[in-house]
């Protein structure tokens, strides 16, 4: 008769101490989200929510107070700033006319657009006639663009015709000589 308990081998001993930490690891996670799902939600009103763009040098979202135009502003910045303008087609969604239409019905059309058609495979975004060559007539006007593999023009013409916008046509993106 030995003196010495067996002691069960290694390969046993690590498989019940494996077995263990899931069973924990996987009870923890059950407990933690059941509590995640029970956590009263609290409001947060959209002004407070922290925002900054996505430009080379980030600023804050413009505050409530600020108005359209400073929303406009923003945004037209922040888009800018994502973008390299290299001759490329883009669908043209809306371009009111310059001083004919206020910042509010600009901003409203260009967010109604960003929110029915964006996607990853097609970016709204917002840029002014001046940031791209464009005809004397085309100055200072806004313009809702949606961003694509579109090699040509006919291209754009063909997705332009999937989606719901009362103007949509082609539009190279080249930069301002």
């Amino acid at each position: 008769m030995d003196a010495y308990p067996k002691i069960a081998p290694p390969s046993r001993i690590v498989t019940a101490v494996a077995v263990t930490l899931f069973v924990t690891a996987a009870l923890a996670a059950a407990v933690l989200s059941w509590i995640d799902h029970h956590r009263p939600v609290l409001p947060v009103s959209v002004a407070t929510r922290p925002h900054t763009g996505l430009g080379n040098s980030p600023e804050s979202w413009p505050s409530a107070t600020a108005g359209p135009q400073a929303e406009l502003d923003f945004t037209h910045r922040d888009d800018l700033a994502t973008l390299d303008l290299l001759g490329q087609y883009a669908a043209e969604l809306a371009a009111p006319p310059a001083g004919r239409t206020g910042p509010a019905t600009v901003l409203a059309e260009h967010q109604r657009l960003r929110r029915a058609i964006s996607s990853d495979e097609h970016l709204v975004v917002l840029l002014l006639s001046t940031d791209l060559a464009h005809p004397a007539s085309d100055a200072g006007r806004w313009l809702t663009l949606a961003l694509g593999d579109f090699p040509d023009p006919a291209s754009v013409t063909a997705w332009c015709h999937t989606v719901d916008a009362p103007h949509c046509v082609p539009r190279r993106l080249d930069p301002p000589r």
